[in-house]
């Protein structure tokens, strides 16, 4: 259960953050003429999002059994 909650969280975070900077990419939130910013906001980005793969890769193994029965479920005739 312990190990759980960390992975939620560390995917929630890299969730939020990969949303936040996307966003900021998007619609040019940055101070203009600063490309230092923007490539940080940008390498930020790439890299939480990488987490957040990683995360999820972790989040199926984890809950491999579940995933397993209940596709069974879904595709078994009754």
């Amino acid at each position: 259960m312990r190990k759980n909650f960390w992975l939620d969280l560390a995917l929630f975070l890299s969730g939020l953050t990969c949303i936040i900077t996307g966003i900021m990419l998007d619609f040019h939130l940055m101070p203009p003429g600063d490309f230092s910013v923007r490539h940080l906001v940008r390498n930020i980005h790439i890299y939480s999002g990488y987490i957040m793969a990683v995360g999820l890769i972790f989040h199926i193994v984890w809950h491999g059994g579940w995933l397993k029965v209940t596709v069974k479920q879904i595709f078994t005739k009754k």
